[in-house]
């Protein structure tokens, strides 16, 4: 008999969850895919989502979530072998919004880490990375839209023994996405 990866496991609690949401009507989902990389036989599994009530376009912040293991954590769990240290896939959660006050992006930056610092208890690494879209013919400097990508990284491996945690991690991913949403509509 097939037995399931700790990676299967997992998406399917978290992909349950994240869609109960869905039909509470907290969350609309937007996006979803399942992975696998037959270059680097890892797998990849991420849902997208906004809040329920946010209208499409510019201003409404997305939230994904990510899981993802490799083929050494994989293969150390088929075949049982100790080929890494902790068997377990990776989480990383990751929100896309467009800054509200271009103009100011240090303090839009540091704005959206405090936001983030006390949703999570400054427990995931943040990281933000910024762009803006320059055309060919025609470059603006400053830019008037400046896109932010931000990434919530736990750095650790999860496996079965956290599932109870997933509907915690996805409470806070919705904390997060409504605070990121006010800061963004304040303008």
């Amino acid at each position: 008999m097939f037995h399931p990866l700790i990676f299967d496991n997992i998406r399917v609690v978290l992909e349950g969850a994240v869609y109960d949401r869905d039909f509470d009507g907290a969350i609309t989902i937007t996006g979803r895919s399942d992975v696998m990389d037959m270059a680097t036989f890892h797998r990849l599994f991420q849902i997208e989502f906004k809040l329920a009530e946010q209208a499409e376009g510019e201003k409404a912040v997305r939230a994904q979530m990510q899981l993802r293991t490799s083929l050494r954590d994989i293969a150390s769990e088929q075949l049982e072998q100790p080929l890494v240290e902790h068997v377990g896939c990776t989480i990383c959660i990751h929100f896309h919004l467009q800054l509200p006050n271009p103009d100011d992006i240090p303090g839009e930056a540091n704005k959206i880490t405090a936001l983030l610092n006390e949703i999570w208890g400054q427990r995931p690494y943040i990281t933000q990375t910024l762009s803006a879209k320059l055309p060919e013919h025609r470059i603006e400097w400053p830019p008037t839209v400046v896109t932010n990508h931000i990434t919530l990284d736990f750095h650790r491996k999860i496996d079965e023994g956290n599932i109870d945690d997933l509907r915690e991690l996805i409470e806070h991913t919705i904390q997060s996405l409504a605070g990121l949403q006010r800061h963004v509509d304040r303008t």
